[in-house]
């Protein structure tokens, strides 16, 4: 059992890296207005454990208090792009375990909503951290390519900034909404509200 545990996890992290692979690839597509979506049926519960297991390396190697809470999810089975959800909410919360230091804390909570939309629910994904915040001049800017907050603490954290950049695209791809509150030193907090679909099983189970 631990065996195969290990498996599914190397799977799950492989799938991490092709997505920050394919992150790359995508900004020039949506740049270019080429990126379609591709919706598939998916469980919500999947995303989250994928999430959670993502997570852990960088939760223990920086002893971060990590808290993940889902609220009132009713309905597992959705129909939409998995993969770019999965690209936004992976993007968020990297950000979020990368600029928290040693010791820090970061919760995430995905809650289900009524949505607007017939046959869907509206995700609302939160991620806030105790990280060292974003100025209000940066956050003008935080949408655009390779922008990133720059901090002496922080000039070592590697990455292509190109994190944000793409969320934002993906999220008004796929006709959501992000928000952010921030302040230097004080952390941040990213609210991501996206409304799905039903998948048809799912919905066949509630008549």
């Amino acid at each position: 059992a631990a065996v195969n545990d290990s498996l599914r996890k190397i799977g799950l992290a492989s799938n991490h890296l092709l997505t920050l692979i394919n992150d790359i690839l995508d900004i020039s597509k949506v740049e270019s207005g080429k990126l379609s979506l591709t919706p598939v049926v998916f469980s919500i519960a999947e995303v989250t454990e994928n999430l959670v297991n993502i997570s852990q390396p960088m939760v223990k190697d920086k002893s971060i208090d990590f808290h993940f809470r889902v609220n009132a999810i009713e309905h597992e089975l959705l129909f939409a792009d998995q993969l770019r959800i999965n690209q936004v909410f992976i993007n968020i919360l990297s950000n979020a375990l990368k600029y928290t230091e040693a010791c820090g804390s970061v919760s995430v909570d995905l809650q289900e909503l009524k949505s607007d939309m017939p046959n869907a629910v509206r995700l609302v994904y939160r991620v806030a951290d105790t990280g060292m915040g974003m100025s209000e001049e940066f956050m003008e800017h935080m949408y655009e390519s390779f922008s990133r907050q720059t901090d002496s603490r922080v000039n070592k954290v590697q990455g292509t900034g190109l994190g944000l950049a793409i969320t934002k695209q993906m999220v008004d791809l796929i006709g959501g909404e992000i928000e952010c509150q921030s302040m230097l030193g004080e952390g941040t907090t990213f609210t991501v509200t996206l409304d799905v679909p039903i998948a048809e099983q799912e919905m066949e189970e509630m008549v």
